[in-house]
């Protein structure tokens, strides 16, 4: 299996953005003040036309199931890959405690998510709706820390007067 890994390690490199292409001029982004307009009704209206896989070329099919690969193999495709998103200017925002297969999962899944690109700056894919319940990072998900701190808020007695309204 390692060899396999070595090859698709080699494949998430050559997907990579390449630094020429890392300019408003070759990547398409508007050059006028109508065109960035036209580019923004469009996002809003339509959203991203295609998915992060159509850009850099690769497939989810070409990642084997998570199961099948030790930890060190986990850490190698998973740098590979944060890489490659940063290459496109695009990262995952996923809690550090979250096991290495889920990570791996959750970042090959990025391949099927229809994205816009940007020359600067960076778009997130983030995974947690804030329902910890349905919140796919389970047991590691952070967005319970932010339910713990609204409830010590609200259960403060406040006095009236310290109100807003």
């Amino acid at each position: 299996m390692q060899s396999y890994i070595n090859h698709l390690i080699e494949d998430i490199t050559q997907a990579e953005r390449s630094q020429e292409l890392n300019t408003r001029d070759n990547f398409g982004q508007p050059q006028t003040l109508e065109e960035e307009f036209a580019e923004i009704e469009r996002w809003l209206e339509q959203g991203p036309a295609h998915t992060f896989g159509y850009y850099c070329g690769l497939e989810q099919e070409q990642f084997p199931p998570a199961e099948k690969l030790t930890e060190k193999q986990l850490k190698q495709v998973i740098k590979s890959f944060s890489h490659l998103l940063f290459t496109w200017n695009l990262n995952a925002d996923i809690p550090a405690n979250v096991p290495l297969n889920k990570k791996y999962a959750l970042l090959i899944s990025i391949l099927g998510e229809k994205t816009d690109l940007v020359s600067t700056g960076f778009l997130t894919f983030d995974f947690c709706n804030y329902d910890p319940p349905s919140c796919p990072f389970e047991e590691h998900c952070i967005c319970k820390n932010f339910e713990d701190d609204t409830n010590e808020i609200i259960s403060d007695d406040l006095p009236d007067e310290a109100l807003p309204f």
